[in-house]
């Protein structure tokens, strides 16, 4: 017979794990089945268990915007995007990001595309270019939050030669964090 849950079911529990005869092969076996059933449930949740109302389905950025997400590498806790952005005059379609991720860029320091981001409420926010160099090229890495419902716009790339640089990457950590992780 197993005690009713209250103060001594932490210590059942543990006298449990420690000393299995004392309590009796078949609640030990209970317990153990018990505890990895949890730890099973638990991780599942963990990664999976996140809130896809304001993600709906077949709006993932591979499949909504496949000509600018392009996966990489996947396996079941990350999954890694090379992001390009569309040419000039051009705008992706719209589409979300589910999982917090980080974007890992080349920044060159210098001449930047004219970019238009489109959120799925109408706003647009505007990201000029940049002409002149700012600083030495050098690795950028930006964490992101969950993105919702968006669209990238390219009004202009910028002019003469640039130095090829690296794809840019978004590795996406797929796991559930509450709002306050995602900073």
């Amino acid at each position: 017979m197993l005690p009713r849950i209250g103060p001594d079911a932490k210590s059942f529990i543990l006298r449990a794990m420690l000393h299995p005869r004392t309590l009796g092969i078949r609640t030990a076996s209970f317990v153990a089945l018990l505890t990895t059933t949890a730890v099973m449930f638990g991780g599942y949740f963990y990664l999976y268990g996140q809130d896809k109302s304001a993600f709906p389905d077949g709006l993932d950025a591979v499949q909504a915007a496949p000509a600018s997400h392009k996966v990489v590498f996947e396996n079941a806790f990350v999954r890694v995007l090379e992001v390009t952005i569309p040419p000039a005059g051009k705008t992706e379609p719209m589409h979300h990001h589910r999982w917090p991720s980080f974007f890992l860029s080349w920044d060159s320091g210098g001449p930047t595309p004219h970019i238009r981001y489109h959120a799925r409420d109408g706003s647009v926010r505007d990201a000029p270019s940049v002409i002149e160099p700012v600083h030495a090229a050098r690795w950028s890495i930006h964490w992101m939050k969950p993105e919702p419902l968006h669209g990238i716009e390219t009004v202009e790339l910028p002019k003469g030669d640039q130095p090829s640089a690296p794809p840019l990457l978004r590795v996406e950590i797929k796991c559930h964090l509450d709002a306050e992780s995602w900073r």
